[in-house]
């Protein structure tokens, strides 16, 4: 399910590869991604009446609970994500034929490409929207994060540290000082605690803000920023929509003898 289906799109694998040169060379790269809920959120007004996108269940749980992180209508959100769609390096969007996504067919790509060509949205390179999901199957992940310093950006910072620390702690991984966002309204706050903060990379698992988040910190603080949607709840969870790579007994000692090696 991980592979491009469409000419030109990066798969899994390219996406991993573009962070890890990224991170080699301390170069700023911004990877996010849209869903249903990005394109509910791109089309307040001016793709869809705002009656009709405030029918969606997504805009009523977005008014009635802080699941979303963002209450709608909001229009300022809207041109922000448009802003940040625009500078983003890599785009993850559905497939035309999505059978991966659980949301309604009319909120999903059709949706994406209407938004995109009223706001005249061409992302620099595309992937498949779920790219954070798969990318976490691919040992080549959790070899790209080996030995480097991490920030989490969600409210599952502290959970998704102790988890990975339990699978992958021979991979020597180590995580900042979590960061929590629970509202588009906290996203300044977030930038500024995260002007001083040294790190290889940022993962962020905050809704729809993570795409601003990631692009943001792309480009203002010269990041390497990956919108990480739901895989950090989902590992910890144990949900199957999301299946982590898992080191064997033999990856463990051989990690265990190069850095024997190393230290010899």
């Amino acid at each position: 399910m991980d592979e491009p289906r469409e000419e030109g799109w990066l798969s899994t694998q390219d996406v991993i590869d573009r962070i890890r040169e990224a991170m080699d060379a301390k170069a700023p790269l911004s990877v996010v991604r849209v869903g249903d809920g990005e394109n509910i959120c791109l089309a307040q007004y001016k793709v869809w009446s705002i009656k009709k996108t405030l029918a969606t269940r997504w805009a009523k749980l977005s008014r009635t609970t802080n699941w979303k992180g963002v209450r709608l209508p909001n229009v300022e959100l809207r041109d922000r994500l448009i802003e940040s769609i625009k500078a983003a390096d890599i785009v993850g969007i559905p497939y035309k034929k999505d059978k991966e996504i659980l949301a309604k067919k009319r909120t999903l790509r059709p949706l994406t490409d209407r938004c995109f060509e009223r706001y005249d949205i061409r992302p620099k390179a595309l992937c498949h929207t779920f790219v954070n999901r798969h990318m976490v199957e691919h040992r080549e992940f959790w070899e790209m994060l080996r030995g480097r310093k991490v920030v989490v950006i969600s409210r599952w910072a502290g959970d998704l540290k102790k988890w990975v620390a339990d699978r992958y702690g021979e991979f020597g991984i180590t995580f900042g000082k979590p960061i929590r966002i629970d509202r588009y309204e906290e996203i300044p706050k977030v930038l500024r605690r995260m002007e001083n903060v040294e790190c290889d990379i940022v993962l962020i698992s905050a809704g729809v803000n993570a795409v601003i988040l990631a692009d943001r910190l792309a480009r203002e603080q010269g990041r390497v920023a990956v919108d990480f949607g739901k895989s950090a709840v989902f590992m910890i969870k144990g949900v199957r929509k999301v299946r982590p790579w898992k080191p064997s007994s033999r990856d463990a000692r051989r990690a265990a003898a190069a850095e024997g090696g190393m230290q010899g």
